[in-house]
C-alpha cells in the first residue's frame, strides 16, 4: 500500500504548471476545480510544502465573513510576520488594502481552497475580488490560486460573461480522476490482474486508491472498507450526495435505473416514473458532477438524439450494484464475510469488471494517441452503436478513433476465455459500419488471444492485441 502522505503520485503535468505560473514572477489568476475527493488540496498542499516561505493556504468555510477573514489573517501572518494588527479585520477589503500597501520582496502565492463558500458569507465577494484583482493584485508580484469542488458554480463565475471574475483568470487547471495507468501505482504488490479488479471498484480517485492495502487479497480490502459498517466506503456515496445535491432520493432512483441497465433517456424515464423536463434537469447535474456519463456514438454530430447514459464513477456503480440495496442486510443481519461469499461471486464480479475495462483500455488508447504512437492522430474517441447495414443488425463497437481517413476498431475483453476466431470475425464485421478508407483493429483481451487467431493476423500490420501487462509499458 502507498500511504499519501510520504508519496505523491501522479499530477506531474499538474504540478509542472503550478511550478511555471509560480516562477512567472507576475500575478497570475489559477482556476482549480474538480469533483470531490479527486486530489485537489492534496496536490495544492504538496505545491505548498515545495515552497513553505512563500504560500498562504486558506480553505473557506460557511460561516461568517469576518470568521473567514479573521482564520485568513492567521494564515497570512504565519508567512509575513505582520503583527498583531491583523487579527483587527473583519472585511475582505481590509485584506486587500494591507496588500495593497505591503511591498513583497519575494513571490507570495496565496491559495483558496473551497474558495465558493465565501459566498455564503457575502453575496458581493466575487465583486469584491474582481475590484481587488484590477487595482491591486495585477500590480503585485502574487500568484492567487482558487480551488473548489462545486463545478458547475465554479463554471459559471469564471466563464459567464456578466460575473465579475470573467476574464480575470490567468491559467484554469480541472483536476480528473487517475487513469488505470496511474493509479496502478498506488498497488505494487498486486499483480496487474488484482490491479485491474481494485481500480474497477475505486476508479481514479486517490483518497479511495489510498484505502486499499496491497498487501492484503482484495477480498479482505472490501470486506474491511465496503461492506462494513465501520469502513470508510460503506457510506461513502450518500455523504458525497448529501454533500453535493438536495433530493438525494430522486438521483439515487436516476442513478440505480441507470446501473440496471437503462441507458436511454425514455427507459430512465420509465424507471424512474418523474416528468421528462425534471429527468432531465437532474442528468445534467449528474453529469457535471462526473458521476454520470452521456454519450453518442463516435463520429455522430454533438446534437444527436441517439444518446446513452452510464455511471462512470466506478465506486458509485459498484455501491449501487452490491451495497446499496442490501444495506439492512450488511446492518447486523448477516456478516460482512459471509455477504461476500454470497453476493461477490467471482462471476458477479468479473461481469463488473468487464464493463468497466472498457473505460481502462480508453484511458490507454488515448494516451497511446497523445504520444504520437498510433498510425494516426485521433480526432474522436468513444464508444459507437448503430445499424449495420451490410449484414442488417445493430451493432457496439466497444472503443472507435477517427479522424478523416482512418479508424481503430476496437474490442475489449476481460475473461478467463483467450479471444477467439469468432469473435474476431465478429470484429471484423462490425467494421463494415464505418466509413474509412483504412481500418486498424485493436484487441483488448485479458487472457491474449487463441492460436487460431494469432495465424490470421500474423505479419497483418493493420492488427494489434494489447494485454494487461501492455497497458503498463
Amino acid at each position: 500500500m502507498i500511504n499519501p502522505e510520504d508519496f505523491f503520485i501522479g499530477r506531474n503535468v499538474e504540478l509542472a504548471l503550478l511550478e511555471k505560473l509560480y516562477a512567472s514572477n507576475k500575478f497570475e489568476m489559477l482556476i482549480m476545480h474538480g469533483r470531490r475527493r479527486v486530489g485537489k488540496s492534496y496536490l495544492l498542499g504538496h505545491f505548498a510544502g515545495i515552497h513553505p516561505k512563500n504560500v498562504v493556504y486558506f480553505t473557506g468555510d460557511k460561516s461568517s465573513e469576518k470568521a473567514n477573514v479573521q482564520n485568513f489573517c492567521e494564515e497570512l501572518n504565519k508567512v509575513l510576520n505582520a503583527g498583531e494588527f491583523l487579527k483587527a479585520f473583519e472585511k475582505w477589503s481590509d485584506v486587500y488594502s494591507f496588500i495593497k500597501n505591503t511591498d513583497f520582496s519575494e513571490r507570495l502565492v496565496i491559495i483558496i481552497d473551497e474558495f465558493t463558500y465565501l459566498y455564503n458569507s457575502n453575496p458581493a465577494y466575487d465583486s469584491g475580488l474582481q475590484i481587488a484583482i484590477d487595482t491591486i493584485l495585477r500590480k503585485k508580484n502574487i500568484f492567487l490560486i482558487l480551488c473548489g469542488s462545486e463545478v458547475s458554480v465554479i463554471e459559471d463565475i469564471i466563464d459567464n460573461s456578466s460575473k465579475p471574475l470573467y476574464g480575470r483568470k490567468t491559467a484554469e487547471l480541472k483536476l480528473f480522476p487517475f487513469s488505470y495507468k496511474e493509479a496502478r501505482e498506488f498497488f505494487p504488490n498486486y499483480n496487474n490482474e488484482d490491479a485491474v479488479t481494485a481500480y474497477s471498484i475505486l476508479g481514479g480517485i486517490p483518497f479511495y486508491l489510498s484505502l486499499f492495502d496491497d498487501r492484503r487479497s482484495i477480498k479482505e480490502n472490501i470486506i474491511t472498507h465496503c461492506l462494513s459498517t465501520t469502513g470508510v466506503l460503506f457510506n461513502e456515496v450518500e455523504t458525497l450526495l448529501r454533500m453535493e445535491l438536495k433530493e438525494t432520493y430522486f438521483y439515487k432512483n436516476i442513478m440505480l435505473a441507470i446501473n440496471a441497465g437503462a441507458s436511454t433517456f425514455s427507459t430512465i424515464k420509465d424507471k424512474v416514473g418523474e416528468e421528462a423536463s425534471k429527468i432531465s434537469k437532474y442528468l445534467n447535474v449528474l453529469c457535471n458532477l462526473g458521476f454520470v456519463k452521456k454519450e453518442i456514438p463516435c463520429g455522430e454530430k454533438q446534437n444527436s438524439r441517439n444518446t446513452l447514459y452510464s455511471i462512470c464513477d466506478n465506486y458509485i456503480s459498484f455501491y449501487f450494484m452490491f451495497i446499496f440495496k442490501k444495506q439492512n442486510m450488511l446492518n447486523g443481519l448477516i456478516s460482512p464475510e459471509l455477504y461476500y461469499e454470497r453476493e461477490l461471486s467471482k462471476e458477479r464480479l468479473n461481469t463488473f469488471i468487464g464493463h468497466r475495462f472498457e473505460g481502462i483500455c480508453e484511458d490507454w488508447l488515448r494516451s497511446q494517441f497523445y504520444d504520437g504512437k498510433m498510425p494516426f492522430f485521433a480526432e474522436e474517441l468513444g464508444r459507437w452503436w448503430g445499424n449495420n447495414p451490410v449484414l442488417k443488425k445493430q451493432e457496439e463497437i466497444d472503443l472507435l478513433a477517427l479522424d478523416d481517413e482512418n479508424a481503430a476498431i476496437c474490442e475489449c475483453k476481460y475473461t478467463s476465455e483467450k479471444f477467439d476466431e469468432k469473435q474476431l470475425s465478429d470484429l471484423e464485421a462490425s467494421a463494415l459500419c464505418i466509413k474509412r478508407s483504412k481500418k486498424y483493429f485493436i484487441i483488448f483481451s485479458k487472457n491474449g488471444v487463441t492460436s487460431g487467431v494469432e495465424n490470421r493476423i500474423k505479419d497483418r500490420n493493420e492488427y494489434s492485441v494489447v494485454t494487461l501487462d501492455d497497458m503498463m509499458k
